[in-house]
């Protein structure tokens, strides 16, 4: 997957002890989460000073995560971030590749002068970073931590912790295996992974089976009164408003998945799912195989992504945001 010389160069860059900072996208996910976690217990190992910067809170569902205790969220500690961030030898960004995705912390990092470092699986990727990893081929930023940990020489160094982390990264951004990405490369990854100790019934039931009530009624709301079906096209979508969030008490992290949930439906080749948090709409883009939905998200939505898995945003009112979204497709 790698370029020979730009893994031996970060190979240099880690030959000595560093002051490192990790830092991911804006309301991680389990692939940013499991990669940044696993990367940070590696660096550790090999003697760095390491933390792990995320903007924003991780949702409750993630808590059992290895280490996750140690992630330092930005929000709640700004100007000790800031400090760490300032005074870091290395910067990297894991599974986002512009400084935008982590908003105001995006500004901070651009302003230190660390080295930084993009090991990412999004398409088009900003030209910020000193040193760039970019293969959007790539199921996962979990998987390409895999494989930079093996190509680095230290598979030795995959303990049970980084396994589980990987494991989760991989299954959450391959939608459990069932994602175009999972190539059989993916699968050769998570067999090691099993073997270092990572358990796949224990890792789902904690991932997949710890709705809460609130959370499960949530969804049924959602399939039973916000689903609707674009009128002589195979699109669905469903759009929620902070007030419907409320109601629900559904938080930050807990719309996660819903947005898949239409293309159970036959003959529905792609689906959005609009969700109003803070006076703009936050927008998830899924698809079949032949759909291709980041064009969908970069052309109209300010986004981009995967082909069959995208994100967008409107600074419009919900109600103008769908009626956009329908426009589209009924010209």
């Amino acid at each position: 997957m790698f370029n020979t010389e730009s893994v031996d160069q970060l190979k240099n860059v880690l030959s000595k002890s560093k002051k490192i900072v990790i830092t991911s996208h804006k309301n991680p996910d389990g692939d940013a989460l499991g990669s940044s976690l696993a990367w940070m217990r590696y660096l550790s190992k090999l003697g760095h000073s390491v933390e792990y910067i995320s903007p924003n809170d991780y949702p409750d569902y993630y808590k059992w995560l290895p280490i996750v205790g140690q992630t330092i969220v930005y929000e709640k500690a700004k100007e000790y971030a800031k400090g760490i961030l300032h005074s870091a030898d290395i910067i990297f960004s894991l599974d986002y590749n512009s400084l935008s995705r982590m908003e105001e912390l995006g500004e901070v990092v651009k302003n230190t002068k660390a080295l930084k470092v993009m090991i990412d699986h999004h398409l088009f990727p900003d030209d910020y970073a000193d040193l760039m990893f970019s293969h959007p081929e790539a199921s996962s930023t979990g998987e390409m931590i895999f494989d930079m940990i093996v190509a680095l020489g230290d598979k030795e160094k995959i303990d049970l912790e980084i396994s589980e982390l990987l494991y989760t990264a991989i299954l959450t951004d391959t939608g459990s295996f069932a994602f175009s990405c999972t190539s059989s490369h993916v699968h050769e990854a998570i067999s090691i992974l099993i073997q270092k100790g990572a358990s796949p019934d224990s890792i789902h039931n904690k991932v997949y089976n710890c709705f809460t009530e609130s959370r499960l009624r949530f969804l049924g709301y959602c399939i039973l009164e916000k689903m609707q079906i674009i009128e002589g096209t195979q699109i669905a979508y469903i759009g929620v408003s902070e007030e419907e969030l409320r109601r629900f008490n559904i938080q930050d992290g807990e719309t996660e998945g819903i947005a898949s949930y239409p293309l159970k439906l036959a003959g529905i080749q792609a689906c959005a799912f609009f969700r109003e948090k803070d006076k703009k709409i936050r927008i998830s883009f899924r698809s079949k195989v032949d759909y291709d939905v980041n064009v969908l998200a970069r052309e109209h939505f300010s986004g981009g992504g995967h082909k069959n898995a995208a994100g967008g945003a409107s600074n419009d009112t919900l109600d103008n945001t769908l009626l956009k979204f329908v426009s589209i497709f009924k010209q």
